[in-house]
């Protein structure tokens, strides 16, 4: 069974040849602040985040505070937000999570992840996801790609994101865990699908166990 120093060693190699591959590897939604990425990561709960990032560009121009989101009719952003799935539940989810900063944060997203999980519809993925790229955190999102990559690659052999989260954050330097995200993001997108993922085409494969336990099941 490999140590967790090899596991150690192996991230390190892996960052550098993900870094090479990718060297604009970055979140995929579009914000320019942490309410509007809190705003666009409750959209793209099963959505394209392409998709999220045209439905949300105009409203983001629009509703600039907590308070513009919260004071808006029911019915008037559910048809703003009518081509995104779920949009009735993910209007809710926005306008409640707003009203909550309003009443306990001064309208302000919060950069503690004890707050962040206070606020409805807000989990650990979503919470990290805010506390990495909007306040430069070193935090771990684990994301459907994070999650089924990190897997695929013997770093963890859980399936539960907050266990996934655990065995990630023993193994990845602190300054890298942000950027390990989006490359593993990258990367989930490009080569290791979840259907039919290209192992032969992957530059990781040498440091990878996947291909192996793949062809022996």
């Amino acid at each position: 069974m490999e140590s967790t120093e090899g596991k150690r060693r192996r991230v390190t190699e892996i960052l550098s040849i993900l870094r090479r591959l990718y060297p604009d590897a970055r979140l995929a939604l579009a914000f320019s602040n942490p309410l509007e990425l809190l705003v666009a990561l409750i959209l793209a709960a099963q959505a394209r985040d392409e998709l999220v990032n045209v439905v949300a560009a105009p409203l983001f121009r629009k509703y600039r505070s907590a308070a513009d989101w919260a004071a808006l009719p029911e019915e008037r952003l559910q048809e703003e937000l009518r081509k995104i799935n779920f949009y009735r539940n993910k209007t809710r989810a926005i306008q409640k999570a707003c009203r909550a900063l309003i009443e306990r944060f001064g309208g302000e997203v919060p950069d503690r992840l004890e707050d962040l999980l206070t606020l409805p519809g807000v989990g650990r993925k979503t919470a990290n996801i805010v506390l990495g790229n909007a306040f430069g955190q070193p935090a771990i999102g684990v994301d459907a790609h994070v999650g089924r990559v990190s897997g695929r690659l013997g770093l963890t052999d859980q399936t539960d994101p907050d266990k996934i989260e655990a065995d990630l954050l023993a193994l990845v330097p602190t300054s890298d865990r942000v950027a390990f995200c989006h490359l593993l993001q990258a990367h989930g997108r490009a080569v290791c699908l979840a259907r039919n993922p290209r192992c032969p085409h992957c530059e990781l494969r040498d440091l990878c166990p996947y291909p192996q336990r793949a062809t022996a099941s």
